[in-house]
């Protein structure tokens, strides 16, 4: 969502090389003569987040590509990436050189060794009713505002609905946090609305086996971090599936989220527990 265009230029002419044969054979894309350099470190007080920084010099550009992590790519200098299962996972970095010379990457693996952790916190309990069994659903609220959209978190500039304002697909939605296996549902009565297709209600179903996790302080401003799968959303699906809370009590839950791969624009979202 923060791409550069003089990069994706390159990037789109490999991608085109690569499944669209009727390309001219000729066209070369160069490559860098040298490879960009990274490392990374575990966070101090969570074994699954890990800090990627580019150390590389002579590049003026970047793509981060985090597949299983959230989030899965970023174009930061340093980022903070969470992987909530076990595992290996492959972290590239591309970057465009400053002479011209063309793009070059780098691949390391990064080995998580067990499964994100969830804890009964005050929070974790808010969000899955007091971690029992039975969890807790949320759905949208109907007073204005529910959905508000800005270029910057909370200013609401660009879009605010209005009191009952919401088509009914919307408020049938529920997203359900459970604390066992810290698992997430989407209950949607079978449609959903997309953004990406004239805003129509359509079948839309999750994979099963979704989790969430939370991140004390690890939103943008400094308040916890929600985060679902890439795939999975809150409220709407054209949100990244990270959401900093703003306000959770027992019956009310707001979020902030920034606009899927866009460079600017934030939502605000307003759900009242079920």
């Amino acid at each position: 969502m923060f791409y550069k265009y003089t990069f994706f230029t390159l990037f789109a002419i490999l991608f085109l090389i690569a499944c669209e044969p009727s390309i001219d054979p000729e066209i070369e894309v160069p490559t860098a003569t040298t490879s960009p350099e990274f490392s990374f470190e575990f966070a101090a007080d969570n074994p699954n987040a890990v800090v990627f920084t580019d150390n590389s010099t002579g590049f003026f550009d970047r793509l981060w590509e985090f597949p299983g992590g959230t989030p899965n790519s970023a174009s930061f200098r340093s980022d903070t990436v969470f992987f909530g299962t076990a595992g290996s996972y492959e972290v590239t970095l591309y970057a465009s050189a400053n002479d011209g010379s063309g793009v070059a990457s780098t691949t390391r693996i990064v080995n998580i060794d067990a499964d994100a952790e969830v804890t009964c916190d005050p929070t974790v309990s808010l969000l899955t009713g007091d971690c029992g069994e039975s969890g807790k659903c949320w759905i949208f609220s109907r007073v204005g505002g529910a959905i508000s959209v800005g270029p910057v978190p909370g200013s609401g500039e660009w879009y605010s609905s209005p009191a009952d304002g919401l088509v009914e697909d919307q408020y049938d939605d529920r997203f359900c946090f459970f604390f066992d296996g810290a698992t997430f549902e989407y209950l949607n009565n079978g449609l959903t609305i997309n953004p990406f297709n004239g805003y129509v209600a359509e079948p839309f179903e999750l994979p099963p086996n979704q989790t969430w996790t939370l991140t004390p302080g690890g939103g943008e401003e400094g308040g916890d971090l929600l985060t679902v799968p890439e795939g999975a959303f809150l409220g709407v699906r054209d949100t990244e599936p990270e959401y900093e809370i703003v306000t959770l009590t027992e019956e009310e839950l707001v979020v902030r989220s920034r606009i899927l791969d866009a460079d600017e624009g934030w939502f605000e979202l307003y759900f009242v527990a079920q």
